[in-house]
């Protein structure tokens, strides 16, 4: 059985948990609550609620409405929620012509391949990443994301990544507006050190990260970039902590960046070899 480290702890900060803005639409009402059935094997009422920041009243109206819709299924026994087959079909059809996937899938099953742990592509959204897809280890006990859940850019390598590989003007921006909540005792909180730390990413083409984002994980990632040059996401390499071997770290990060070289490539980014600074080769 897989061990899964909760991303989500504490109590909803001004009304909600996710330090969005504050819900306005229906529309921003229903995805939220699809994502978070989407995300977890079943939630009741109270739990989608508090997360999204949302009347409770509201989430059990829309979770009934999505029943009603195959979208979702209740529980008789427990009352939560889980998803329904409508929403399974919906995916499965939507990930059938997901062509980002496509490119990364056989670069991201051989680099789990080589040291069998667990890799995602993840896809950055604003000012989040969403972990899009992995490739499973063989262990037991492993690290594990569900597909389609959502990380803060400055929490953990596969975020942090992404933050690397932006131009010096967006990080900026970036890092000027977005809210370095601490998930867990490690996660870097402090602008200027953050800053510090992205520039050391950059400049060495890969994040690293034990703890900061799970307590018990650790990753490394690289980010890839698409033919304007832009950086879509990063590529993880995920494992639990106890099975983190700091002397393979070199190996590691050197696979990780060229999976996601070998991805900005398919992407057509024209410069592949080198999608970072000049001065990345430091180690």
């Amino acid at each position: 059985m897989a061990v899964k480290w909760d991303d989500v702890g504490g109590e909803p900060v001004e009304g909600h948990a996710t330090g969005r803005a504050p819900i306005r639409s229906a529309a921003e009402k229903a995805v939220l609550v699809l994502e978070a059935l989407a995300a977890q094997d079943a939630i009741g009422v109270r739990e989608a609620a508090r997360t999204n920041g949302m009347d409770k009243s509201a989430v059990s109206r829309l979770l009934e409405q999505f029943a009603h819709l195959g979208l979702a299924e209740r529980d008789p026994t427990s009352g939560r929620f889980r998803a329904g087959p409508r929403l399974f079909a919906l995916g499965a059809s939507v990930h059938g012509r997901d062509s980002l996937w496509q490119a990364a899938e056989p670069i991201v099953r051989r680099l789990s391949s080589r040291f069998n742990e667990t890799c995602y592509l993840a896809v950055r959204e604003g000012d989040e990443v969403v972990f899009r897809d992995k490739i499973d280890c063989d262990h037991h006990v492993r690290y594990v994301i569900d597909s389609g859940e959502r990380g803060r850019l400055h929490a953990g390598a596969g975020g942090r990544a992404v933050l690397a590989g932006l131009p010096p003007d967006e990080l900026a921006q970036v890092l000027d507006r977005i809210e370095l909540l601490p998930l867990t005792g490690h996660t870097l909180t402090d602008r200027d050190a953050l800053r510090r730390v992205v520039e050391e990413d950059r400049r060495r083409g890969y994040s690293l990260s034990v703890g900061e984002r799970i307590v018990g994980g650790a990753a490394v990632a690289a980010p890839y970039f698409v033919a304007s040059g832009g950086c879509r996401g990063s590529i993880v390499y995920t494992c639990p902590d106890v099975r983190f071997d700091i002397v393979r770290v070199g190996e590691i990060a050197e696979a990780v960046v060229a999976a996601a070289r070998a991805l900005s490539a398919r992407l057509g980014h024209v410069d592949a070899s080198d999608p970072m600074s000049a001065g990345r080769g430091r180690g």
